[in-house]
């Protein structure tokens, strides 16, 4: 079943678009800030700033990764319904619903390893921009280096 999700996704990677670009937004936002959390953990980092940056991580982070679960699942959802007849017809051939259950999440999790993956150069860019606005605006030293 796995296969057929490959093949279901690269014969029709419109219907992937929203999920996939869910995926790679998410993944970016949550990267980015975690980064953060690196920072403010490596040696050297005075306190206030390892602070500054711990707090940035945990709240937007923390938010962002339940705001980024919800619209992975809704995308994924829409998908699913829009899928309905092809669905029925797959149960109609003798496929078991553990065995759509598995296509679908094959789906989903190849889908969003992609997204993962394209999102890691921009969530590194992004958490030196992240860090230079920190410390920019004085809430983070200037001697912190990014990790």
């Amino acid at each position: 079943m796995f296969v057929l999700a490959l093949r279901s996704i690269r014969r029709r990677p419109g219907r992937f678009l929203a999920t996939l670009l869910s995926a790679f937004l998410g993944a970016g936002i949550i990267m980015t800030f975690n980064s953060m959390h690196d920072t403010a953990g490596q040696a050297g980092v005075d306190p206030v700033s390892s602070e500054t940056l711990g707090t940035a991580a945990g709240v937007v982070g923390g938010y962002g990764t339940l705001l980024v679960f919800f619209a992975v699942a809704s995308t994924l959802t829409v998908n699913v319904r829009q899928r309905t007849a092809e669905l029925e017809l797959l149960r109609c051939s003798g496929a078991t619903p553990a065995q759509i259950k598995r296509m679908v999440v094959g789906e989903a999790v190849a889908v969003a390893l992609v997204g993962a993956a394209l999102a890691i150069g921009p969530a590194m860019l992004g958490g030196r921009a992240l860090l230079g606005l920190f410390q920019d605006s004085g809430q983070v030293a200037r001697s912190v280096d990014y990790s």
